[in-house]
């Protein structure tokens, strides 16, 4: 048995990783929207605290658009917030009548600001078809032949007794 690598410990099959995908976008998605309320709907106290609010939000969204993890924890959150997004811009529909009144506000200003960018950078790493490939594992080597050694060569002539 050869050594494993520490990088072959951790890589898991297509169909987990997109499971877990899965899972890190439906814990994402309620994380991205509060990140971005906070600062759409004006509810910081001091303006560093919605930079840093800003900041960890675009990481996580980030770290959602990495190459290795599975597109459906970006597409999940993605879809999410271009529902919220389109929802404002189609005429006729009042999704602030749905809402309680006080979220009525930071809906319109996360819908009008910080929505419909975020879903598109979520959306386009999610379209990328290597994103959707397993990850490619490296053949193992193949063990060197022992090597046999060879018997001396016999001498030309054999001397005689005679």
């Amino acid at each position: 048995m050869g050594k494993v690598p520490w990088l072959e410990v951790f890589s898991v099959r297509n169909g987990v990783r997109h499971l877990l995908g899965a899972g890190a976008g439906l814990l994402a998605t309620p994380l991205i929207a509060a990140g971005l309320l906070y600062v759409a709907g004006g509810r910081a106290l001091a303006p560093w605290m919605a930079a840093v609010a800003l900041g960890a939000t675009m990481v996580l969204v980030g770290v959602l658009a990495g190459s290795r993890v599975s597109p459906i924890g970006s597409l999940l959150p993605g879809l999410a917030l271009a529902a919220v997004a389109g929802l404002a811009y189609v005429p006729g529909v009042s999704v602030a009548g749905l809402l309680p009144a006080e979220y009525a506000e930071p809906y319109a200003g996360l819908a009008g600001t910080w929505a419909l960018p975020v879903a598109c950078v979520l959306l386009a790493a999610s379209v990328f078809p290597a994103r959707w490939r397993a990850a490619v594992r490296p053949e193992p080597q193949a063990e060197p032949e022992e090597e046999v050694p060879e018997p001396p060569p016999l001498p030309k002539r054999i001397p005689s007794r005679y």
